[in-house]
C-alpha cells in the first residue's frame, strides 16, 4: 500500500512539473520575456529606450506581486540593427535562455528576419517598435502590433497643413529612402495629394545611409516646393533641412516620428524649421509627465536619461502582455496568452496613447495619430491635433 501511495504521489508530482514546464520560460516563480534590440551602433539610443520601457514595466508589475505570483524577467539581446543578428539573437533567446514570449523587436527588417522563429515556436510577440504593414500583412497568429503606420502619420500631417495652415500657392514635394520604409511614406503622401488635389512638385528617392543631400534639395528648390514630406531619419532628416536652410527655402515640413526624439531635435533644430511630426503616443502632456514621474520610482536617474517615445511603447507592450498572461491563471501557456491577447479590447494606457484593442483581423492597435509641431526655443513639441484615426 505504501509503495502504491508513493508511486501515485510520484506520478502526481511529475504531472504537476509537466504542467509547469509545458512551455519554455515559465517556472513556479518566473516568466522570461525576450527583448531583441539595438543596443550598439548609431541607433543604440532607440534600443536603450526600448529596453528601459520593458525594465520599468517589469519592475512595476513585479512590485505589485508579478503575474499570478510569478515575477517577470526581461532578457535583452543586442542585434546592432542588423537583421541577420536579429535572427541569431532570437534563436539564442529561444534555445538557450528559453524565453516564453517576445516584447522588444527592433526595426521592420529585423522583425521580418525573426518571423520564421516566431512562427515556428508559436511565440507570443508584441511588436512595439515597427508598426509597418509588412509586419501584420499577412497576419501572423501569435504577433500583435502596436502603432500607426507611416502612411497615416504623413497623411495626418499633410492634411493638417492643407486644412489648417493653408499655405498660399503651395507646392508639395517628397524626399524618401529608396526602400520599403520610404515606400510607405510615399503612400501617405500620395493619398494626401490625390484626396486634397495638391500640387505635386517632385518626388525624390535616396539610398539609406546617404549624408549629402545638396543635389536633391536643389531639385526641391527648382521644383518650387514649399511643403516638404521629409522622409529622412535622424541625421538624414537633419542634413536635408540644413541644405534647405542654406538655400533659404521657406518650408512647411512633415516628418517621421523619430524626429520628435531629443537626439533628432538637437540635430535638426539648428536649421530653424518648426517641423511637424505625426505620432501615436503622447508627447509633453499630462499623461507623459505623469509617466515620467512614475517611472522614476523603478529605475535610476541615470537610466532615465535613455527615455524617449520608444520607452512608452515598450512599457505599454509589456503591460498588455502581462494582462493577457494574468488572464490565463496559474497554468500559463503560450497558446492561452495568444488567445487572451486576441481578446484585448480598449486596454487603458493612461492616456499615453489611444486605448489598445487586438480583437481585429490584423491584431493591430494604437493606430490613432496626433499631430505635433516643434517649438524651436524650448525644443519640445506642442499638440496641434488630438488622437484621431486616419
Amino acid at each position: 500500500m505504501k509503495k502504491l501511495l508513493a508511486s501515485s504521489l510520484g506520478i502526481l508530482l511529475l504531472s504537476s512539473a509537466a504542467v509547469l514546464a509545458a512551455d519554455p520560460g515559465v517556472t513556479a516563480t518566473e516568466i522570461k520575456i525576450g527583448d531583441v534590440n539595438i543596443m550598439s551602433g548609431p541607433a543604440s539610443f532607440i534600443g536603450r529606450a526600448v529596453s528601459l520601457g520593458s525594465k520599468i514595466a517589469a519592475a512595476e508589475i513585479n512590485a505589485a506581486g508579478g503575474v499570478n505570483g510569478r515575477k517577470i524577467a526581461v532578457i535583452t539581446e543586442d542585434d546592432g540593427y542588423v537583421p541577420s543578428r536579429s535572427f541569431q539573437s532570437l534563436k539564442k533567446l529561444i534555445e538557450v535562455d528559453q524565453i516564453f514570449a517576445l516584447n522588444g523587436t527592433s526595426g521592420t527588417a529585423n522583425v521580418l528576419a525573426m518571423m520564421p522563429l516566431i512562427t515556428d515556436n508559436k511565440l507570443p510577440t508584441v511588436v512595439t517598435t515597427a508598426p509597418n504593414d509588412l509586419v501584420y500583412t499577412p497576419v501572423r497568429p501569435t504577433v500583435f502590433t502596436i502603432g500607426a503606420n507611416y502612411q497615416d502619420a504623413f497623411f495626418a500631417q499633410l492634411k493638417y497643413i492643407h486644412e489648417k495652415i493653408q499655405p498660399a500657392n503651395a507646392v508639395y514635394g517628397l524626399i524618401r529612402q529608396d526602400d520599403d520604409f520610404g515606400a510607405t511614406i510615399e503612400e501617405g503622401y500620395d493619398r494626401a495629394v490625390k484626396q486634397f488635389k495638391l500640387k505635386d512638385g517632385i518626388r525624390l528617392k535616396f539610398k539609406r545611409g546617404q549624408s549629402n543631400f545638396s543635389a536633391e534639395v536643389a531639385q526641391l528648390r527648382d521644383a518650387g516646393v514649399t511643403v516638404l514630406a521629409n522622409g529622412g531619419i535622424i541625421a538624414g532628416a537633419a542634413n536635408i533641412l540644413s541644405e534647405a536652410r542654406k538655400l533659404n527655402m521657406d518650408l512647411k515640413v512633415a516628418s517621421v516620428w523619430s524626429e520628435d526624439m531629443p537626439p533628432s531635435v538637437n540635430l535638426s533644430s539648428p536649421a530653424g524649421y518648426p517641423y511637424l511630426v505625426g505620432d501615436y503616443i503622447a508627447l509633453n502632456d499630462e499623461a507623459d509627465n505623469k509617466f515620467v514621474e512614475h517611472a522614476k520610482k523603478f529605475v535610476s536617474a541615470d537610466e532615465m536619461k535613455a527615455y524617449n517615445r520608444y520607452t512608452v511603447l515598450t512599457y505599454v507592450g509589456l503591460k498588455v502582455m502581462a494582462k493577457a498572461m494574468a488572464a490565463c491563471g496559474k497554468e500559463l501557456t503560450r497558446a492561452c496568452t495568444v488567445e487572451q491577447l486576441r481578446k484585448v479590447k480598449a486596454f487603458d494606457t493612461a492616456g499615453l496613447m489611444a486605448p489598445l484593442s487586438f480583437d481585429n483581423p490584423k491584431q493591430l492597435s494604437g493606430t490613432a495619430v496626433k499631430v505635433y509641431q516643434l517649438d524651436l526655443p524650448t525644443k519640445t513639441f506642442k499638440s496641434l491635433a488630438g488622437f484621431a484615426q486616419y
